[in-house]
């Protein structure tokens, strides 16, 4: 039997363990690239800092500007095929339809093309427009760097989905790590490069490239654009390289099927067919991850153009909260020579810091989303119930494993962990205030998207649109209010998430258990680890408190989270929390297993 026979056989293994392998796969470089991501964020703000106290948060405030309309064109562009085709390859191995499964990926290829160049077209066209929504013009040269991104993404998800149907996540594990390497590199440098260049070339001319300007503070925002542009760039070949090992991975080992199970599959459906299926169960899910990413957005312009309207209404308000950290122009702009205000942007600046932290605690929930779809479909299609709330209930048990102490970490020790990795002050301070409320907030935007994906696995593609549409209405309401009140401002902005996300989050999970009927055993799976969560939080904090007076505060935060980790393994112990299955995908994992059992310390 070939090796292709025996990895295509593997599949058939059970359902908690493949996922496990999957999910481990997938949090190993999602890891990597998360570190890679906060290296480059933190890289970007001392390069920015070097240049001066104030530049740091207005730089990542154009960083992250240049992603708000690229998600939402970008999710449109790849947000439904990739998880259809993975449902839809997942689902055919499953009923040993291998030909459809290699027809499936036929079909994609065009239309992903297609779809791909078109949302770059709007992509470029948008920014203009976009820019003075939000009213940053210094965020258009970003945006359009950014824009090849979304060809190059459409090309890269032609291959995700296909390998992930099949439980082969490796493949997606090196393309992103590929992908953030490259993006490190070459991002920073570029930043850097342009930045030197373009102050040089001021203090040395007066002018930069092709401009001249009228006051300093025009010149730095125009240099500063440019160096994040440059960043961008990263973003965009480290894209590129990510789909070139894809295409050659797939043109140098083929799909994995061996030619044995193509001559036993029945015939394939008609090309129509399958485009249509592809279609139905593509677009409920791209409307979803649309609705998510159009809200977010939305609340981005307002909460930019609340701050702006704050700055021009009421700059007493931010000026006496923040002027230790900017200049009087970002409050009031300068009239002699036009340029606006730029607090919004800077402020913008902190909360999207604060939110790379987050989105380390929910990148992991989704790669737990993208491991369950495969396995939950497959336990669905085959009418499996034991095999199907087995694998729910591992689902939400890493999840809240993984989910809860980081989430409660991150609001214990908001502010020591932004001191300790970011230099620029208002960074860390301000940012630090909304990672207090928003580790909170994580608890429930990290858990949502697994379990969305399960809904989606069940065949329930349209549930995760509907809620993600209420969820978007209720934040943004939320956001406006709280944002609006000038003692609150940018700290308001988490506001929404948190009570929309937690109500949406008990609905998804009520409308799981009805559809799937399996009611997981919600004690082991979210009790469990809540309270090792509590107890892990407190170790944190008071470990902070303790030695923070004596030692340096970025040490002490390394003892805290230490402390922090340690006493939440042993809590979880306690509470017989881990099962021997999971303990055995850990390194020495079968001699550590044995050694727990011995003990009565696993499940």
């Amino acid at each position: 039997m070939s090796k292709k026979y025996n990895a295509v056989a593997n599949s058939e293994k059970d359902v908690s363990q493949t996922f496990l392998k999957g999910a481990a796969i997938l949090t190993l470089s999602m890891v990597i690239v998360k570190v890679f991501g906060l290296l480059d964020k933190i890289l970007l703000t001392n390069i920015y800092s070097m240049f001066g106290d104030d530049v740091a948060s207005m730089g990542m405030g154009l960083y992250s500007n240049a992603y708000e309309i690229f998600v939402v064109i970008f999710t449109v562009a790849t947000g439904g095929l990739p998880i259809a085709i993975s449902r839809l390859v997942s689902q055919n191995m499953a009923e040993k339809r291998y030909k459809d499964v290699k027809l499936i990926h036929k079909i994609s290829v065009p239309f992903f093309i297609i779809v791909g160049i078109v949302c770059l077209l709007i992509m470029i066209v948008s920014s203009f427009i976009y820019v003075q929504l939000i009213k940053s013009p210094y965020s258009l040269h970003a945006m359009l760097c950014l824009a090849p991104t979304i060809l190059f993404g459409c090309l890269t998800s032609i291959y995700r989905g296909y390998f992930e149907g099949q439980r082969n996540m490796t493949p997606t594990a090196i393309s992103e790590i590929i992908e953030a390497a490259v993006k490190l590199l070459i991002g920073t440098l570029f930043a850097y490069l342009v930045m030197s260049f373009g102050i040089s070339s001021y203090e040395q001319s007066g002018t930069f490239l092709w401009y001249t300007f009228s006051s300093e503070a025009e010149a730095q925002n125009t240099i500063l654009a440019f160096s994040v542009a440059g960043a961008i760039c990263g973003i965009t070949f480290g894209s590129f390289c990510s789909f070139i090992f894809l295409w050659l991975k797939y043109r140098i080992s083929g799909d994995g099927i061996p030619e044995e199970y193509y001559r036993n599959s029945v015939d394939a459906r008609a090309k129509r067919e399958t485009f249509i299926i592809i279609c139905k169960t593509a677009v409920p899910i791209a409307a979803g991850a649309f609705v998510m990413s159009i809200g977010s957005l939305i609340d981005q312009i307002i909460i930019q153009n609340v701050l702006s309207n704050l700055a021009a209404t009421n700059p007493e308000a931010l000026y006496s909260q923040y002027s230790a950290y900017y200049p009087d122009e970002s409050f009031y702009g300068e009239a002699a020579t036009g340029v606006p205000a730029t607090i919004h942007t800077r402020l913008w600046g902190c909360y999207s810091s604060a939110l790379t932290l987050m989105q380390l605690v929910t990148a992991v929930t989704q790669v737990f989303g993208s491991s369950a779809m495969p396995n939950v479909t497959s336990a669905w299609t085959k009418g499996n119930k034991d095999e199907l709330k087995k694998s729910i209930e591992t689902v939400i048990r890493m999840t809240m494993m993984f989910t809860l102490p980081m989430s409660l970490g991150l609001c214990v020790l908001a502010h020591p962990i932004m001191s300790f990795v970011y230099s620029d002050a208002a960074i860390a301070e301000i940012g630090g205030n909304v990672l207090t409320l928003m580790g909170i907030t994580t608890i429930f935007t990290a858990a949502i998207t697994p379990v969305c994906s399960m809904l989606q696995g069940i065949g329930k593609v349209n549930l995760p649109m509907k809620l993600y549409t209420v969820c978007m209405l209720i934040k943004i309401a939320t956001s406006w209010i709280f944002v609006s009140i000038p003692e609150i401002n940018i700290q308001g902005a988490t506001a929404g998430s948190l009570i929309s996300y937690a109500i949406i989050l008990v609905v998804g999970m009520y409308l799981l258990v009805k559809h799937s009927k399996v009611t997981p055993d919600f004690f082991s799976t979210t009790v469990k680890p809540l309270i090792g969560s509590v107890f892990s939080s407190a170790a944190a904090f008071f470990t902070n408190m303790l030695l923070s007076p004596f030692i340096p505060q970025r040490l002490s935060t390394i003892f805290a989270v230490i402390a922090a980790i340690i006493v939440y393994i042993i809590a979880l112990l306690l509470m017989r929390a881990f099962t021997a299955t999971e303990i055995k995908f850990l390194p020495k994992g079968e001699k550590i297993a044995k050694v727990l059992e011995k003990w009565h310390l696993i499940g």
